[in-house]
């Protein structure tokens, strides 16, 4: 399932790129997940890799948010928030960033176009 979460969101990034050339060095994606020795997974807690934090983070304020923090996931069944990052969108949502959960690459779209949009809310 992984894999086509991996692929979903390389679609949205490479549309946002092409459309928004201007804005892409602003959409980051930290690599969180994927498997690591104790070692390395260590070593990246150590760094500051946080449990939760979301696949994408747009570092553009709009509408009175920080920046918009987007969680992929896919439209098939179990592919939910874990409960790190149910927490995580909690602790960033009561401190101004938006926080939005995409399943499908039209929604990644309009939430991005509406983020952007002057009188989206």
């Amino acid at each position: 399932m992984r894999h086509i979460e991996d692929s979903l969101q390389q679609a949205c990034v490479t549309w946002f790129d092409l459309q928004f050339p201007h804005l892409s060095r602003l959409l980051h994606h930290s690599p969180n997940g994927g498997k690591r020795n104790a070692r390395e997974a260590a070593r990246f807690k150590a760094m500051g890799t946080r449990a939760g934090f979301p696949d994408l983070v747009f570092l553009y304020p709009a509408h009175g948010h920080h920046a918009l923090l987007i969680e992929m996931k896919t439209t098939r069944s179990g592919s939910r928030q874990t409960a790190n990052q149910k927490e995580y969108q909690r602790i960033v949502e009561k401190y101004g960033y938006k926080y939005i959960v995409c399943r499908t690459f039209f929604e990644f779209q309009k939430v991005i176009i509406n983020y952007l949009t002057k009188d989206s809310k």
